[in-house]
């Protein structure tokens, strides 16, 4: 994992060293914790599904009529300005580090988002530019918009 050794996690670590000798398998922890509904869950917001509105790409997910339609009002129409404001994820507010080597995992996770949603979203509309960018608005911060 880049920079982060797996076992400098806590939650990996405590149940690695219950096993005698301890594993050091990602793939069977997960097997051990990881539901068919989170997994999928977990697919689809690394790879989302976007809707086209008023030449705007929003993620499905989070696209609601009437919000849009109230950032539409407000900013005349700006759709770099809506893409911005809509299709952001603050990582803090899906998950909610305990301990450094996590804070440091989540560093390591919003660049990772932001590269598979520039990919995948691109492939969803091969006619538009997308953009993503990961920054420190609330923890790490994953934005995408279209140039």
């Amino acid at each position: 994992m880049d920079d982060l050794d797996i076992r400098d996690l806590t939650e990996f670590r405590s149940w690695s060293t219950t096993f005698d000798p301890p594993i050091d398998d990602p793939t069977f922890f997960l097997s051990n914790h990881l539901s068919i509904t989170s997994a999928l869950l977990l697919t689809d917001l690394i790879f989302p599904a976007c809707v086209l509105v008023r030449g705007c790409v929003i993620r499905k997910e989070i696209y609601d009529p009437e919000n849009f339609e109230r950032w539409w009002r407000e900013t005349g129409g700006a759709t770099e300005v809506i893409e911005n404001v809509l299709n952001h994820l603050h990582l803090w507010d899906l998950l909610e580090p305990n301990e450094d080597a996590e804070y440091r995992a989540l560093e390591i996770l919003a660049p990772r988002i932001a590269q598979t949603w520039k990919s995948h979203v691109q492939s969803q509309f091969p006619d538009r530019v997308i953009c993503t960018e990961v920054n420190d608005d609330y923890g790490p911060t994953v934005t995408m918009w279209t140039a």
